[in-house]
C-alpha cells in the first residue's frame, strides 16, 4: 500500500493523500453489467464503501452507468495521471458517470434533462453531504462525483463522520447496500438450507 507526489503535491483538491493503484479497489454495482464499468477504481476503505453505494443508487434511480459506452466503458475512478494537477482521482476518491454524455465544462442543465438533475439532488441528500457533485464548482462538471469530506479530522483520525456513514450504508441505509445475511436465521443459515434441501427430492427443490 503506497502513497505518491503528483505534479508536486501530496494532496488532492478535498484534502485526501494522493495514492498509488495498490491503495484502491474496483467497484462493482449490483444488476449493472461490471464490463462497462472495469475503470471504477477508488479508495479502499470507507470511501469505497460510500462511492459504490452512491454509484449504486445511481445506476437504479438516475440512470444506468453501463448504458453509453462498452467495455471498459464510460465511467471512471482512480487515475495515474490527470490534466488537473490536483484532482481527486489521483487520490482515488472521485467518479465520472457516463462521461461522453457530460463534457466537463458545460453546465448540467445543457446536457440533461430537469428531471435527471432533481433526481440526482435527491440522491446527493441522502448521502448527508459525503458525495460532493462537480456540477457544483464554477466550472461545471456534471460527469463528476467525489468524497465531500477530508481524509483526516483536525486531530489526525481517519475521518469518523465517513466511517460512520459507510458502516450505516453497509448496514442497509436507505436499502440502497445489502447487510450481510445473518448467520441465525434459519432461512438463510447453510447448515439449515444444506438439511432442507436433504429431506426433499430435486423435482420439488425451489427453482
Amino acid at each position: 500500500m503506497s502513497f505518491r507526489t503528483v505534479y508536486g503535491n501530496q494532496w488532492s483538491e478535498a484534502g485526501w493523500r494522493m495514492c498509488n493503484r495498490d491503495e484502491c479497489e474496483r467497484i462493482y454495482v449490483e444488476g449493472a453489467n461490471n464490463d462497462n464499468l472495469a475503470a471504477m477504481i477508488v479508495r479502499s476503505g470507507p470511501a469505497e464503501v460510500v462511492l459504490r453505494a452512491w454509484a449504486t443508487w445511481y445506476h437504479h434511480n438516475v440512470e444506468p452507468l453501463d448504458l453509453y459506452a462498452p467495455a471498459p466503458g464510460d465511467d471512471w475512478g482512480w487515475s495515474a495521471t490527470n490534466d488537473v494537477a490536483d484532482s481527486n482521482h489521483l487520490s482515488g476518491t472521485a467518479l465520472d458517470f457516463n462521461a461522453t454524455q457530460y463534457p466537463w465544462g458545460v453546465d448540467a442543465s445543457r446536457v440533461m434533462p430537469r428531471a435527471r438533475i432533481a433526481k440526482i439532488r435527491e440522491g446527493l441528500d441522502l448521502f448527508r453531504g459525503f458525495v460532493f457533485w462537480g456540477q457544483d464548482w464554477s466550472r461545471k462538471d456534471p460527469m463528476h462525483y467525489q468524497i465531500g469530506v477530508p481524509e483526516f479530522d483536525p486531530d489526525g483520525a481517519p475521518n469518523r463522520g465517513l466511517a460512520a456513514f459507510a458502516a450505516e450504508l453497509e448496514n442497509g441505509l436507505h436499502g440502497i447496500l445489502a447487510p450481510a445475511p445473518d448467520s441465525d436465521d434459519p432461512r438463510t443459515d447453510p447448515q439449515v438450507l444444506a438439511g432442507f434441501f436433504q429431506l426433499i427430492p430435486p423435482s420439488r427443490w425451489p427453482k
